[in-house]
């Protein structure tokens, strides 16, 4: 009996693989578009990267956001939106990010600092209820805002 559906999933599955190839140009006009279809496991409850809760969400924000760095294929950080790995001056206390030059939004838009800025802080929002609001321990003040006692 599990031969059997060992095997019956083998031939499902190759099937599955080969369909997967098929598809429909409609001429030259596609030639140059890229698309990449996704699959999720869940329902997505929320795109709001400060509420994100599930690894469907998580696995759907990795892979339509950048953040300032991206992980290689060692798991080692390189620069994403930012444009160097940067080192911490004054003391380990700041660090100074430059962002690529050719950063820009799905409109068009430039990418500047004030959108990490705003994104961190919305993040430590508590009006937001965030989820993730510990990742902050360490920037200053985002303790003392996340207990209440900074706004």
């Amino acid at each position: 009996m599990k031969k059997r559906v060992l095997k019956l999933s083998l031939i499902v599955g190759g099937a599955l693989l080969m369909l997967s190839g098929c598809g429909h140009s409609s001429g030259a006009s596609n030639q140059n578009k890229q698309t990449l279809n996704l699959m999720q496991t869940a329902t997505l409850t929320t795109l709001d990267s400060t509420n994100q809760a599930t690894l469907p969400e998580f696995n759907t924000l990795v892979n339509t956001t950048e953040g300032l760095y991206r992980l290689n294929s060692k798991d080692q950080p390189v620069p994403a939106m930012a444009t160097k790995i940067v080192k911490p001056t004054k003391n380990g206390t700041q660090y100074v990010f430059h962002i690529r030059k050719n950063a820009k939004w799905s409109n068009g838009d430039p990418v500047l600092a004030s959108d990490f800025e705003y994104a961190w802080k919305r993040a430590m929002n508590p009006a937001n209820k965030p989820v993730y609001t510990y990742i902050f321990s360490g920037i200053k003040n985002a303790d003392a805002i996340n207990n209440g006692k900074k706004s």
